[in-house]
């Protein structure tokens, strides 16, 4: 049984996510029954009582048919396919998708299921004629008018909270069982240069996302010594049948961008007949990050980029939250402000203020504002420090650092719309010279205090070694990301987190 278990993880985990979540969903209509009932309704007449709540036999039914159909709209919006995220978002973006359309189709379902007595109620016969085996199949007890339209809505509002915080248990949890070895799927890499490097690196880094990686396996010209840190060169393409039986391997990432079209394909067709699951990382996969359509020249597909020309309302809407958010938060901490700044002057000599040039979108240099949290001779252009225990941090610097309260007065480059409150971080000019031109993207929007790459464990390493997380942010900007962003924020915050 155990090893039945591991062997099909993926099945049973998904089996038992539809089962949690209808339980879940269940429960918040339930519990938004009775929260209504007694916080909202304790005060009501009797009279207005009945006809505005209705009876529980009748809202019962109601439960069972929002279940079903937020159930539908989650597989539809393909949250039991078996994907791996480092932080989910992408989950919690179909979650509030996939909770709309369910409220939109549990409108349409009482509509259809309400019961009707007489068929003249319906004036289209055509109509009644389709309706009637569904209403003779299930019907419910009563009409619409019966419901309370405001618990209708409140019901939604709490699948979509309380869903959100199952999955995120349930994230935390797989991930713990990925780290132990449970459901990791046995993976290989094909190529042995910068992007197959690339590719290792983030499967060492993240053994959450459940993969357990292999080896390297190369051309018939590869050599072990060419592969990274401890894993050996498994063989070459040559071998390919040998290796993936020897060392049971579930998937090959194919991480060679400079293979000819035909050597690709026939690598394709070799995996394929050995039975094993391949993936292949595109030629210009930082291209791939960007928002594109597929059209086609006749036969030949063309990518084509999407213009964000329609998309000004969107970046209106994220200035007035910056300015309203940053506006609030520095008169709310203005006497943590005047107090820190106190304690600075009597630490040490110096500013109350670090500041220090950067880069910000489409390169335009600004003056970042952050609490100094080191000696002033030590305060120069030299790489942040990785660690509380640097000794050019302060006492109090290393307090402020590890509750991020040094991050308090950017605020005041938001503000002047300079930064906002998410975004990439924004680097200093020596780093920028350096970028290449897929480097030079991140450029394309506001840096913020915040961002994908501050709550992601890629945080230990530089900045400029995780692109991916602001090319995945640029291109997927929206209000509810920035939501999800700043709210995972406040929990690595929270964690106090000793490391910048």
């Amino acid at each position: 049984m155990f090893r039945w278990l591991k062997r099909n993880f993926s099945t049973w985990f998904i089996v038992l996510q539809v089962w949690v979540d209808g339980f879940v969903v269940l429960l918040a209509c339930v519990g938004s029954f009775l929260f209504y009932k007694t916080q909202f309704l304790a005060d009501s007449g009797a009279s207005f009582h009945r006809f505005q709540l209705g009876h529980w036999s009748q809202y019962s039914q109601l439960f069972v048919v929002i279940t079903g159909v937020t159930l539908i709209c989650f597989w539809g919006f393909g949250l039991y396919r078996w994907r791996k995220s480092i932080l989910n978002v992408e989950e919690y973006r179909s979650i509030l998708l996939a909770v709309l359309v369910s409220f939109l189709g549990s409108s349409t379902a009482l509509f259809l299921l309400r019961g009707v007595e007489d068929p003249s109620s319906i004036p289209n016969a055509t109509l009644y004629t389709v309706l009637k085996p569904i209403h003779e199949l299930v019907a419910l007890d009563t009409s619409m008018e019966h419901y309370s339209r405001v618990l209708f809505i409140f019901f939604f509002f709490a699948i979509f909270l309380a869903v959100s915080l199952e999955r995120a248990i349930l994230f935390g949890i797989l991930s713990r069982l990925f780290a132990r070895g449970w459901g990791n799927v046995r993976v290989a890499i094909y190529g042995s240069g910068p992007m197959a490097m690339r590719v290792e690196q983030k499967l060492r880094h993240f053994p959450t996302l459940g993969f357990r990686f292999m080896g390297f396996v190369g051309t018939s010209g590869d050599d072990a010594d060419g592969s990274p840190q401890a894993h050996p060169l498994l063989g070459s393409k040559g071998d390919l049948a040998t290796l993936v039986e020897k060392h049971g391997i579930q998937r090959i990432f194919v991480a060679d961008p400079e293979m000819e079209e035909e050597d690709l394909l026939e690598l394709c067709q070799e995996m394929e007949s050995v039975g094993v699951e391949y993936q292949v990382v595109p030629r210009l996969y930082h291209f791939f990050n960007r928002r594109f359509t597929v059209d086609n020249l006749d036969s030949i597909p063309l990518i084509s980029q999407v213009s964000e020309k329609g998309r000004p309302w969107a970046f209106a809407m994220k200035r007035l939250c910056d300015v309203t958010v940053s506006l609030a938060a520095l008169v709310a901490g203005l006497p943590v402000f005047l107090f820190v700044a106190l304690l600075l002057k009597r630490e040490s000599a110096g500013t109350v203020f670090f500041r220090q040039d950067r880069v910000g979108q489409n390169g335009r240099q600004f003056k970042i504002f952050k609490f100094r949290t080191m000696y002033p001779d030590m305060c120069d252009d030299a790489p942040s420090p990785g660690s509380s225990s640097d000794p050019r941090i302060t006492p109090l610097g290393r307090f402020l650092r590890k509750f991020s309260l040094d991050e308090f007065p950017q605020l005041l480059n938001v503000l002047r719309g300079e930064m906002s409150l998410v975004g990439p971080r924004p680097e200093m000019p020596f780093i920028v010279e350096k970028y290449s031109a897929a480097d030079r993207l991140r450029l394309d929007a506001k840096p913020g205090i915040t961002g994908l790459w501050q709550v992601s464990e890629a945080r230990k390493d530089p900045i400029h070694e995780n692109l991916d997380y602001d090319l995945y942010y640029i291109e997927h900007q929206s209000f509810f990301l920035d939501v999800v962003i700043l709210f995972l924020t406040i929990l690595a915050v929270l964690k106090i987190r000793t490391v910048h």
